[in-house]
């Protein structure tokens, strides 16, 4: 037993320490997170120790390559891959540290969605309940956190750490959940990239459900599919286990799983064991749906309530043309006409990302159609690309948005998966003609493949993790960036009455003793706007609001 659960139980300990120890590191960084110098050299010291690390890693994996035996090969590999996965996003982590040095706001302060999140987590503070029907898992972390006494007995200073808890964590757990499906190289690959792709400082939780719901639902087919070869005993306890982390993420953000329901339900008649086992298979998905009822059934009656509830926020992203699935901008003036995004047009309206992650659509489907690694993300892509078509084409008639442009997440976040695994699948075919032109007529020769994963993996989440980490460091609302959420952290005060270290010339706002939920104001005709940018002849920037009726 202790051989069997001693790796599994290493890697995630392994995992967990990295991206958790990293992102603590971040609170040494000591440049200032407000000039352009000190941003880059806080940077720069960030991805020093990020590469020290992973030479560190490298050169043990190498070591053990041509040193190890086969199963210390093994070991090695599952730790160094749950490293890799840990110190990507705990760089992330520490990003957000370094970007919010000096002060205990959350990203954005108490503005936007923070205000209603934190009027929830008041809530729950001052009478153990929320009432609405947003996912409770936040707003209860946040009540529950301050009614401890931790963060000085506020929620918006829990918002601030558990925000870049889910951030650090998401890479772990990315590679630890497609690790109960695939071996530890293609599963730190499979895992870290769409993880990496969708990075929300300001919303991580987010995120973090959509790249967990891609293995679970990809398990979910594969114990399906093997449920006859199960005892009765085994089927129930297996698929309470699935329904129970489904029904867990459920709580943190339920928008993933509402989308995914009806490619989920087509991939389940596919795997269902038709021939050999329809009461095994019956009994396995009866379990999985109890143990998500018992842990999200009370949340799922709420939502259900809701039904009336109307979504009429528009932006930028609600009026772009909905089958682009390019780049996502960062920046208010990202539009360079009205409806479209940068970069449209490299390939007859089709963004390169969009080219690559078509042709990898078009690969997994060919090769690996009939693996439940495959088919999970294939059957949320469909899903959420039928969804957002039908959601938008009623946007007018209704006059409602319905959150049809978060869809773009999943779709983007499913085919980069599925590019990626057709990699993985195609590489699984080719393995054996490898070996032989690797090998040859030396049986003890060493692969370094490994080595090779590990080394790309590292350098594209430093790469990535260092260009996400910049676009959320602080700067002026005026240049409308991403970077204005952690400005305005900056601007209140401290429980004691302090302005924080880098607060704009040194002034603050006073500290707001009390949050409260905003409510959304219906109205009968949406008002959408989104940034139009036009050159004046100087070559400076105007931005104008188009308004449409």
């Amino acid at each position: 037993m202790t051989r069997r659960w001693g790796p599994a139980a290493g890697e995630v300990a392994v995992a967990l320490l990295a991206a958790l120890g990293f992102t603590v590191w971040g609170l040494s960084v000591d440049n200032s997170p407000l000039t352009r110098v000190g941003q880059i050299s806080g940077l720069s010291n960030l991805q020093l120790r990020f590469a020290f690390l992973v030479l560190v890693v490298l050169a043990v994996v190498g070591w053990v390559t041509v040193r190890g035996t086969a199963r210390v090969r093994r070991l090695t590999t599952r730790l160094a891959a749950a490293a890799v996965a840990g110190l990507t996003t705990g760089f992330l982590g520490a990003g957000q540290v370094f970007a919010l040095r000096g002060t205990p706001w959350p990203l954005n302060g108490p503005f936007g969605d923070n205000n209603r999140i934190l009027g929830w987590g008041e809530e729950v503070l001052h009478t153990g309940a929320m009432d609405g029907f947003y996912p409770p898992a936040v707003p209860y972390l946040l009540g529950y956190a301050a009614k401890l006494g931790l963060f000085d007995g506020q929620p918006a200073f829990a918002f601030k750490w558990v925000f870049i808890a889910f951030v650090a964590l998401t890479g772990p757990a990315a590679y630890l959940f497609w690790r109960m499906c695939l071996k530890p190289l293609p599963a730190l690959a499979v895992g870290l990239l769409p993880a990496l792709q969708q990075t929300l400082p300001h919303k991580p939780y987010s995120p973090f459900v959509l790249v967990l719901l891609l293995p679970l639902i990809a398990k979910l087919l594969m114990w399906l599919r093997a449920s006859p070869r199960f005892t009765p005993r085994g089927t129930v306890l297996r698929g309470g286990f699935l329904g129970l982390l489904f029904g867990l993420l459920f709580l943190v953000y339920s928008g993933w799983h509402l989308w995914s329901l009806p490619g989920v339900l087509v991939a389940v008649l596919f795997f269902y064991p038709w021939r050999t086992g329809r009461l095994r298979g019956l009994l396995f998905l009866g379990s999985s749906l109890l143990g998500f009822l018992l842990v999200a059934g009370v949340y799922l009656r709420v939502l259900l309530g809701a039904t009336s509830t109307r979504d009429q926020w528009c932006s930028g992203y609600t009026l772009t043309e909905p089958a682009y699935i390019g780049t996502t901008p960062l920046t208010g003036l990202a539009w360079d006409e009205p409806g479209e995004y940068p970069g449209v047009g490299e390939f007859s309206g089709l963004h390169m990302y969009a080219v690559i992650v078509l042709i990898g659509l078009g690969f997994a489907v060919a090769l690996g159609l009939r693996k439940a690694v495959v088919v999970a993300p294939l059957a949320c892509f469909g899903s959420a690309w039928l969804i957002r078509f039908w959601l938008a084409g009623h946007m007018e008639a209704d006059q409602q948005v319905q959150l049809f442009p978060r869809t773009m997440i999943q779709i983007q976040v499913t085919l980069t998966a599925l590019t990626v695994l057709a990699c993985v699948v195609a590489a699984q075919r080719l393995a054996p003609v490898l070996k032989r032109l690797w090998t040859g007529d030396r049986p003890d020769a060493r692969r370094f493949t490994a080595l090779g994963v590990l080394l790309a993996m590292a350098l594209a989440g430093g790469m990535i993790g260092s260009f996400f980490s910049n676009q959320y460091l602080p700067t002026h609302p005026d240049e409308q960036l991403a970077g204005t959420l952690a400005w305005r952290a900056h601007q209140f005060r401290k429980p004691n009455g302090d302005c924080p270290k880098y607060a704009d010339q040194g002034k603050c706002k006073a500290f707001p003793e009390r949050t409260y939920v905003e409510q959304p104001v219906e109205v009968d005709r949406m008002v959408c706007e989104f940034p139009w940018r036009k050159a004046r002849r100087d070559g400076s920037i105007v931005v104008k609001l188009l308004t449409r009726p």
